[in-house]
């Protein structure tokens, strides 16, 4: 596997940082980009990108606007369609239209790539979420929101924490001392991005029928961050005819880095390869 890593400026100058790793052959076919969740980075996952390269696989991993090693203001968006209009911006300049790739999003990149979907920005061969943000399954305490209601209006970067428990993200004693120890992982949030979010969460539910490609949704049972129940909801509203919801009993929110997250990647890459498989015999046919 062979990583490369570059600078791309969004449309407003913010400077975003995109891995690339690519299988040692190559395949215009086989390109996976992946939407991190909130708060963290592209660079953790190096160990999914292993195994998709292993089975051929390129993986793409843009650190969202204010994460990791990408400019902005941390943790701020004044609306989600700019994390839309990013991934758009970087998939004209990599050349992503002629061979369009599969778009991941996790938790809040779940969000992401719905919104992104839903908007048109891209037009990805098939969209696969895990765990994502389609509703709150973490208490968010109410006095909190009014605060932060209030003060968006003048001050949308003052920051609170993000509340998520760590025992919730990994079952995974490596991988959670991992990400303690990880310094580009951001704990707060800011009013402006959790207004914003609210917003797209409504417009995810709105829009759900303007969702008609492949998709595979991965969710943890177990999952304490991210509701399920929403999750559900969502999936009944969307028009694709090729749909698959896998739950995963004891599960919880990060699933590629539970214990069995080797399994939990082969098991997504069948089933994409699956849809690669049904794509190709339609052209033939055709």
């Amino acid at each position: 596997m062979r990583l490369e890593s570059q600078i791309v400026k969004a449309r407003d100058g913010v400077e975003l940082f995109v891995r690339s790793y690519w299988p040692d052959q190559p395949d215009p076919g086989r390109v996976l980009y992946w939407v991190h969740g909130l708060g963290e980075h592209g660079g953790r996952h190096t160990h999914v990108a292993e195994v998709l390269a292993e089975n051929g696989w390129r993986m793409i991993v843009a650190d969202l606007r204010g994460h990791g090693r990408s400019g902005g203001v941390p943790t701020y968006v004044k609306s989600f369609n700019d994390y839309a209009a990013d991934i758009a911006t970087i998939w004209g300049q990599l050349g992503l239209n002629d061979a369009p790739p599969v778009l991941l999003g996790h938790s809040m990149g779940g969000l992401v790539a719905v919104r992104t979907v839903q908007t048109g920005s891209v037009q990805p061969s098939a969209l696969v979420l895990s765990s994502p943000l389609l509703g709150l399954k973490l208490r968010v305490n109410p006095v909190t929101v009014m605060i932060g209601r209030i003060l968006v209006n003048f001050h949308p970067t003052v920051r609170f924490s993000n509340g998520i428990d760590p025992a919730n993200m990994t079952r995974d004693s490596e991988f959670a001392s991992q990400r303690r120890g990880d310094i580009l992982i951001n704990k707060t949030v800011t009013a402006g991005w959790f207004i914003a979010m609210q917003s797209a969460l409504k417009a995810a539910k709105q829009d759900a029928s303007k969702v008609s490609l492949p998709v595979l949704a991965l969710q943890g049972g177990d999952d304490r961050t991210t509701d399920p129940v929403a999750l559900s909801d969502w999936w009944d509203h969307i028009q694709s005819t090729e749909k698959k919801l896998i739950v995963f009993p004891n599960h919880v929110h990060e699933l590629f880095f539970e214990p069995d997250w080797r399994a939990t990647t082969l098991q997504m890459l069948n089933w994409l390869e699956e849809q690669r498989d049904r794509k190709i015999a339609t052209a033939s046919v055709r």
